[in-house]
């Protein structure tokens, strides 16, 4: 038997408009009535358009994730966080690629809403402050969460503390005797490369040791082997290296090894990320461990609270969450 506004407003007890009107989401009705009809609605299967229903009343949630696609291990951990974060929830996620500093970002980013998703997560690290400003303007009241972070944000933003990361890995240089250190940097257009370095950087000038030697590259395996490299033909060569991320750190290992150079006999390296191949190297790879599943969940619980209230997605204060990252020491330093 079909179920009809008749029906539901026999349920609740409620005239056939007021169930009408309340399940369109038009005109002044309490939030007590919106919730009794679509409760009812909910439990006598009165089919009710996905988007219009509050969210703890739909079967499914539908999140789009969008980054621009590097090869290597940090994306898998990166989604497969999400994925143990929304396990045993009625979250399912869809992933995307686009470009990192073209305008098809904001063009797809546009569509999601349209394509029947109720929000997303962006990991753009490219993106400035002007991007976000001109994404917030287009999506509207769209849920949207960014997992990189800003220097001065200006939407809703939950990352992990790059900053400490930096300070752990040189006092674990210190504790170790290290004096002289090297940095292996990022990509100078992301705020997550100067927040890693400056909490190197930082706790070595608090604790007189040197920086001796820094090396701008780009978060894969090739620009690690270009940092060998160069880090070969210096006169003064660090002791211990602080790699911007774990591919750096591989690549560097790779080329140093087969040059003969004992690690960390020779020079200690440390890198960032914690990815699955840290303990499959020979040394393993002392690295800073970032909680994706942790990450996830701190994503996921914002973007429901964004969709049970739709007006705080449109309110973006710029707030900032981060979360805590720890060092796990290994062979390599």
């Amino acid at each position: 038997m079909k179920i009809t506004l008749k029906d539901i407003a026999r349920d609740t007890g409620l005239s056939v408009s007021t169930v009408s009107r309340a399940l369109a989401k038009n005109g002044k009705i309490s939030a007590a009535n919106v919730k009794k009809v679509f409760e009812s609605a909910h439990r006598l299967n009165y089919p009710i358009h996905h988007n219009s229903a509050p969210v703890e009343y739909r079967n499914s949630i539908y999140i789009a994730m969008v980054t621009h696609f590097h090869p290597g291990e940090f994306y898998a951990s990166f989604f497969n966080g999400f994925a143990q974060a929304a396990a045993g929830t009625n979250i399912h996620f869809g992933l995307f690629n686009v470009c990192n500093k073209n305008d098809c970002s904001f063009t797809f980013i546009d569509s999601l809403k349209k394509n029947h998703f109720d929000a997303a997560v962006i990991f753009l690290p490219g993106f400035t402050k002007n991007d976000y400003k001109e994404l917030i303007n287009r999506v509207g009241n769209f849920p949207i969460v960014t997992a990189a972070p800003l220097a001065t944000p200006v939407m809703d933003t939950i990352a992990f503390d790059n900053y400490s990361g930096g300070h752990l890995v040189a006092k674990h240089f210190h504790e170790r005797g290290y004096k002289k250190i090297g940095v292996i940097q990022g990509p100078s257009s992301e705020v997550e490369t100067h927040l890693r370095k400056n909490g190197l950087i930082d706790y070595c000038d608090q604790h007189e040791l040197d920086i001796v030697w820094n090396y701008r590259s780009d978060y894969n395996i090739s620009s690690g082997r270009q940092a060998y490299l160069n880090y070969k033909s210096q006169q003064t060569k660090p002791d211990a290296i602080f790699a911007g991320n774990d591919a750096l750190a591989l690549g560097f290992m790779h080329s140093a090894q087969r040059d003969g150079v004992s690690i960390p006999g020779d020079v200690a390296i440390a890198g960032y990320d914690d990815t699955p191949m840290c303990e499959y190297q020979n040394p393993t790879l002392t690295s800073v461990h970032t909680p994706y599943t942790d990450l996830g969940k701190n994503i996921l619980t914002l973007l429901t609270e964004q969709l049970s209230d739709p007006d705080k997605a449109i309110r973006h204060s710029g707030s900032t969450k981060l979360i805590p990252v720890t060092l796990v020491e290994r062979d390599s330093t």
